[in-house]
């Protein structure tokens, strides 16, 4: 029987089909009646990442006018330009004994052609799925309904098959992008350049693959063209290519020392603009995500007019650190007892283990956190260290009740704004400790953030 999915579930395919080698990724889509315009035109295509999170070159984007890669592992079925409503409309053929063993993950993915053209998104699509057949055999193993979900997104990555233990696994991703092809192109390391023509609107652009593999190719966006990829461009997939940012009431105060914008964001140092972004972490988690990552390593970043700063560089700056970090100290003293305790730890463990595995070095980054905290002062840390160990247990014997047990241990603070507060910051803070907010550890702190009544635009977008 087939397993029907749901966003954020990770299945595994090989460990469980022992015999599986070839998979047929199939995906549909319909519009939806009520839409404008019947004329849509959908596009799949996959993206085959390295362990860096890129793509190698152009040749790793496979989709209608590139259909082959990995070494010729990974096969589009053509473009399909009417979704018919009943059966796959696009697929892609995989070989996975047969992929290169550079290539890591396989994002898959789906974007409106000439969306933005048309004023077309994909809150006008219904009836959107994936699903995995083994080609072999044609068994439906596995469908994931991408839901109803989305509004103005022009690009869905759906869904992603990754390698973990010598296996490959299937994961429920949907994040949702603006600005079509082009920009998940920029986000899976393909930087795409703006072209315009001499009155200084965009002209249509095309990926340019020499050798007239152009030919008949569509636009990735506005007036832009694909090419290697740059050093700052953003990185990790569940961030929009245009997001929108909001001030935080807590952030009173904070501006940007060369234009005062307010739409300043942070992260650490060394990681250029797209790390800087934090994978979507607004400002207003600052106070324990600096001293999660060591406020010596923090630099700010302007949205508007790209000012790099640190603490030590801008008093300012440096007091308003200090006053976030006391701010979350207050709230420690103010709630401190087992729920609180419980709900930091829980929600510490959902999101380490949001990708299946936890690292040593995860585990004894959130001790040493709570060990040095000035905020966590006062926490007993012989029992974060026991309770994060049973919650990261309970987690990997039984996915499903492992996390609704967390969440029911996070949930209990949903009376209390300010302590659910820190806990979600905490958890942003864990998701940024390597670096890079990934979208699977982004969707956990967002149903942490349902499970304590907060709107998870107050901490990421």
């Amino acid at each position: 029987m087939a397993v029907k999915l749901s966003k954020g579930q990770k299945v595994d395919l090989t460990k469980s089909n022992p015999d599986l080698k070839e998979i047929i990724v199939g995906l549909g889509w319909a519009s939806n009646p009520a839409a404008n315009s019947n004329d849509f035109d959908l596009d799949a295509s996959a993206f085959l990442i390295g362990s860096d999170g890129k793509v190698k070159d152009e040749n790793d984007l496979v989709f209608y006018n590139n259909p082959s890669g990995g070494q010729g592992s990974v096969k589009h079925s053509g473009d399909s330009k009417k979704g018919s409503g009943e059966s796959d409309d696009e697929q892609i053929h995989i070989n996975l004994s047969a992929v290169p063993a550079y290539i890591e993950r396989i994002a898959i993915t789906i974007t409106i052609n000439d969306a933005q053209l048309k004023r077309q998104s994909f809150g006008d699509i219904k009836n959107s799925y994936v699903r995995i057949l083994n080609a072999t055999t044609n068994e439906l193993l596995l469908k994931y309904e991408l839901g109803q979900e989305f509004s103005i997104e022009t690009a869905i990555v759906a869904a992603e098959l990754y390698r973990h233990a010598g296996e490959w696994k299937f994961n429920a991703i949907a994040s949702g992008f603006q600005g079509g092809l082009g920009a998940l192109c920029r986000n899976f390391g393909l930087e795409v350049e703006e072209n315009q023509n001499s009155s200084g609107s965009n002209s249509s652009g095309k990926i340019d693959y020499g050798n007239n593999r152009n030919a008949g190719s569509r636009n990735l966006g506005p007036g832009s063209s694909a090419v290697p990829y740059g050093q700052n461009s953003a990185q990790s997939y569940g961030q929009n290519s245009a997001p929108s940012y909001s001030r935080l009431p807590e952030q009173g105060g904070m501006s940007c020392p060369r234009c005062h914008s307010t739409q300043v964001t942070a992260g650490k140092k060394g990681f250029g603009i797209g790390k800087a972004l934090v994978g979507g972490v607004l400002l207003g988690p600052v106070g324990i995500l600096a001293g999660f990552i060591g406020s010596k390593n923090m630099e700010f970043v302007c949205l508007s007019c790209k000012e790099r700063w640190s603490p030590a560089s801008n008093t300012n700056t440096a007091q308003w650190l200090q006053r976030q970090t006391e701010s979350a100290r207050n709230v420690v003293s103010k709630y401190m007892g087992k729920d609180l305790t419980e709900g930091l730890v829980a929600g510490s463990a959902l999101v380490a283990m949001a990708d299946g595995i936890i690292e040593p070095s995860e585990r004894e980054k959130l001790i040493e956190y709570f060990r040095t905290s000035q905020e966590m002062r006062g926490i007993n840390i012989n029992e974060v260290d026991s309770r994060f160990n049973y919650f990261v247990q309970r987690i990997q014997n039984d996915q499903m009740l492992g996390k609704a047990e967390a969440l029911r241990a996070v949930g209990k603070l949903a009376g209390k704004p300010e302590a659910a507060r820190l806990v979600v910051r905490l958890c942003c803070a864990i998701g940024f400790a390597d670096g890079e907010f990934s979208p699977v550890e982004k969707k956990v702190v967002e149903e942490i953030c349902r499970e304590v009544r907060l709107d998870p635009k107050e901490f990421i977008f």
